[in-house]
């Protein structure tokens, strides 16, 4: 099983996984500008100018799964943190 502290620290890796993503993300945004293009029916579409291997970076999936991630690692740390209270508070009933 695994101890409250690694499960603590593997909360801590994956919200900071998460961080990198949101990085990488705000990063090739900034680089790579997204152009507003509308016709005479005031239809917008929006298309990124990254080169083919960023594409998957810039929409919308992509900032949904770093929030997420992020998420999860500290709903992963606040949980370690909860039970080591849990903990501590049943040792010291007893």
């Amino acid at each position: 099983m695994i101890s409250l502290e690694n499960l603590a620290k593997l909360g801590a890796i994956v919200s900071s996984a998460g961080v990198a993503l949101m990085v990488v993300f705000v990063v090739v945004l900034i680089s790579f500008p997204v152009i507003k293009n509308c016709n005479e029916s005031e239809k917008c579409s929006y298309r990124s100018t990254a080169p083919g291997e960023l594409q998957s970076v810039v929409r919308p999936s992509f900032l949904a799964i770093s929030l997420i991630t992020i998420s999860a690692g500290i709903m992963i740390l606040r949980f370690s943190r909860w039970l080591e209270s849990k903990r501590t508070e049943n040792d010291t009933k007893h």
